[in-house]
């Protein structure tokens, strides 16, 4: 058992401890109906006493199965992203990101879920995380790219749902993959969609369930701006770019 260290039996002051494991019907499922429609679960591991019979601790082996039960890393990650403006999905050298911060996909989608966060590929085509100021500021001042034939189709379809799953969406086109693939991120770089809620694939991985930028503005509350929006995003997001990537985000 990791990162648990136990000497003796505090009922009987016994040294000889054992580990089993219980397994079978005693699992613990990641949630009330899994037994019936998934496999995600987790065996128990104990420690215990081999002289009295006391359990002395018990973990399950695969805590990343089971759901997030309270908000606190949740909200440590909003404080983060509202303070700095921008988070990178993934690990890379040029800004920080969820991974490297220590969140998950599962932190990330309940914000995304309270339309606390943008998603978009604006920065150097990366999966990319906005703080609502951010978007709000670089909104004002990023230049309008005109839709092209194909990002205009799937846009104007996209507006008239609620939100979509991007790949049962893709069905509904006589595009190809690749085709439509580029139009969708075409649409990501340039905001006018953006993620508004999630689907759990697996206990470490969501894919987006997508909406256009003005149903997820519906959403969210405080707006209003009046200033220099490049500035006002210079001074949050500016410490974490060099002047030419900063254009280029922007741009």
């Amino acid at each position: 058992m990791k990162n648990r260290i136990i000497k003796h039996c505090p009922y009987c002051e016994s040294t000889n401890i054992g580990v089993g494991y219980q397994l079978g019907s005693g699992q613990l499922f990641a949630d009330y109906y899994a037994y019936q429609s998934t496999n995600e679960c987790s065996s128990l591991e104990h420690l215990l006493c081999k002289d009295c019979g006391s359990i002395l601790h018990s973990r399950v082996v695969q805590p990343d199965i089971f759901h997030q039960y309270s908000h606190a890393r949740q909200e440590e990650l909003r404080e983060y992203i509202d303070t700095n403006g921008i988070l990178l999905c993934n690990v890379n050298k040029d800004l920080p990101s969820l991974c490297g911060l220590g969140y998950n996909m599962e932190n990330i989608i309940g914000l995304i879920e309270l339309h606390q966060v943008f998603y978009c590929k604006t920065y150097k085509k990366r999966s990319t995380y906005l703080s609502v100021k951010a978007y709000q500021f670089l909104k004002r001042c990023k230049s309008d790219k005109p839709l092209y034939p194909e990002a205009q189709i799937i846009y104007h379809a996209i507006r008239k749902c609620d939100f979509i799953d991007k790949d049962e969406f893709r069905l509904s086109f006589s595009l190809d993959k690749k085709a439509f693939d580029k139009a969708f991120d075409f649409l990501l770089e340039n905001l006018y969609i953006t993620a508004f809620a999630g689907k759990r694939l697996n206990p470490n991985w969501y894919s987006y369930l997508y909406c256009n930028s003005e149903r997820w503005e519906e959403e969210v509350t405080g707006m209003h701006f009046n200033g220099n929006a490049k500035e006002a995003l210079r001074i949050l997001v500016g410490k974490h770019m060099n002047e030419k990537d900063f254009n280029t985000f922007c741009n």
